[in-house]
């Protein structure tokens, strides 16, 4: 069985090394490299074996000769050109899969560049001859169950790796079944196995047609059924079970095993893969982001495929792991591995405002705000009803991902002083608070307000509109405030503190100006046509403090 998996330079992968301390499920999100792992030990196993059959030992000795494959003969994963084979398709060089086994010896097989249509393979030079001739593993990779064709006749053994290969199980189940049928004794086991999950009767198949007739029961004496008019989950459990059966002493690979299964049936069908493993002496590798499968396995039984490959140690982990497949995107994984930082914030529009006053203010946080941005819009502390992710929840998540990376939250003040700021540490999550009631409430500004007001109603109507629009926040605000918004007394001080700008005090303040209905989306245009004079200092604290809390 295998102890360790390393490879370099393999799609993904430039040089990493999986532990495997016996059955392993690979969990993670999708595009992380676990479906890549099982090709691997696959196109392993196939070019030891094609190696085998072509190197004559007599005739080279110790020498390991290099022997081709062609494109079409590399059942082991679906290519359309081999340099897809290698990382980021550098195609020159070697790529190198090695597998070391708990029996203690270790085997690379190199993988030499040759055209797009066909690869050499040999092992490395530093393989004593005897493992190279004697080192035993049979690798078997069980792709997600596809459609099963309506027609099926029976196959030659290279055919049916050809479409397992292909990712095409649900053209050769009934083979599979043809293959089981000829031992009782995994028959026997089949039949029970699937009488025990489905309360079927699953009958012998007759392969002495044109095509294999593969039948079921629903119940004792019913109708006899194609197993073509069975449920997908029923299918999946069946192609999984047979491969156990009939391929004992293996390391099966299993591609998310779970697809098409109900919750209770993805627990159910873990047990008994481990039991079936277990009689005939065979090794599970599975690649899965089933949360059922990842609760239902030990910790140190999993490698969590995130940011690099790490096996779990505590249940701890475990959970953790379950909640960042809940809660990250793919694309939160991707980002976060080359991003300064993280930046959540409570709306798309908050972000659009920020931008405009570091253009303003030619402030270095620009660059991150647009071109090196990583942010989240998050419930950061949910109340009266509001539903959403929680910044800590979704940061904790990250750290599996990339455990230094740097999180803030700019949140409103929300007249709720009780949410207060932490230290700027540049490391975990870090918090700032809006002194004033949200960000909106920043803009406003007497002479910001009337340069918007003419921007917008255009030149010819402008002195109407600003009268309004002063006549307005004289009646509404104090003379203080009109003279230096930014200490407008307190007041106004209250007011924005404790008021909701977006809703309360920038909508009635434009409708006096004749602009109704203005969408709040679009407020970011008040600040862009701001001076630099003209944003509050404490804009400047904010954007400082981001630099801080990213480390920059």
């Amino acid at each position: 069985m295998i102890r360790e998996v390393v490879l370099r330079r393999f799609k993904r992968f430039e040089d990493v090394t999986f532990t495997f301390p016996g059955h392993i499920v690979l969990a993670g999100p999708n595009n992380t490299g676990k479906t890549t792992v099982l090709q691997a030990i696959a196109a392993w196993g196939l070019a030891l074996e094609r190696w085998r059959v072509q190197n004559d030992f007599k005739k080279h000795g110790g020498a390991f000769t290099k022997v081709p494959i062609a494109r079409q003969a590399f059942s082991a994963v679906p290519l359309r050109l081999f340099d897809l084979l290698w990382r980021e398709r550098q195609y020159k060089g070697t790529v190198e899969i090695e597998i070391r086994s708990r029996d203690g010896w270790a085997l690379p097989m190199e993988l030499l560049a040759d055209s797009t249509e066909q690869i050499y393979v040999r092992p490395r030079s530093d393989v004593s001859s005897a493992v190279a001739r004697d080192a035993s593993l049979q690798t078997v990779f069980v792709p997600a169950m596809s459609g099963l064709s309506v027609e099926e006749p029976v196959y030659q053994a290279p055919k049916v790796g050809q479409l397992l290969g292909q990712a095409k199980p649900g053209e050769v189940l009934r083979n599979l079944l043809v293959q089981a049928s000829q031992s009782q004794q995994a028959w026997d086991r089949l039949q029970e196995a699937i009488n025990r999950l489905f309360r079927f009767e699953l009958l012998a198949p007759d392969a002495t047609g044109p095509h294999i007739l593969a039948e079921y029961r629903e119940r004792t004496n019913g109708p006899r059924l194609d197993i073509g008019s069975a449920g997908s989950g029923f299918q999946q459990v069946l192609m999984l079970l047979t491969f156990l059966y009939t391929r004992p002493a293996s390391v099966l690979l299993l591609d998310e095993p779970d697809a098409h299964l109900h919750l209770i049936l993805q627990d159910a069908i873990y047990g008994e893969l481990r039991s079936a493993a277990a009689q005939k002496q065979s090794q599970l590798v599975m690649a899965t982001h089933s949360e059922v499968i990842i609760n239902a396995v030990a910790p140190e039984e999993i490698c969590a495929l995130l940011h690099k490959p790490r096996l779990l140690t505590t249940t701890t982990d475990r959970n953790r792991l379950s909640e960042s497949l809940r809660t990250l995107s793919n694309e939160d994984i991707l980002i976060a591995l080359d991003a300064p930082g993280i930046l959540y914030l409570e709306d798309y529009t908050d972000l659009q405002i920020l931008r405009e006053w570091a253009r303003i203010l030619k402030h270095p946080a620009l660059d991150i705000l647009t071109r090196r941005l990583f942010w989240r819009q998050i419930v950061v502390q949910p109340r009266d009803g509001a539903h959403g992710i929680q910044a800590k929840d979704h940061y904790d998540a990250l750290t599996l991902v990339r455990p230094d990376l740097p999180g803030l939250q700019l949140v409103d003040g929300d007249a709720r002083p009780e949410i207060g700021e932490t230290a700027l540490t540049g490391h975990g999550l870090q918090r700032l608070r809006w002194r004033r009631y949200e960000i909106e409430s920043y803009l406003l500004h007497p002479m910001a307000l009337e340069r918007f007001v003419e921007a917008k109603v255009g030149p010819a109507a402008a002195g109407p509109a600003k009268e309004d629009l002063r006549v307005h926040l004289e009646r509404t605000y104090t003379k203080e405030f009109m003279q230096d918004p930014f200490n407008p007394g307190l007041l106004v001080d209250s007011l924005l503190r404790n008021t909701k700008a977006r809703t309360e005090l920038l909508p009635p303040i434009l409708t006096a100006a004749g602009l109704l209905a203005f969408p709040y989306q679009d407020y970011h245009q008040i600040a862009a046509v701001m001076l630099p004079e003209e944003i509050h200092p404490e804009v400047k604290e904010k954007l400082d403090g981001l630099m801080k809390a990213f480390g920059l």
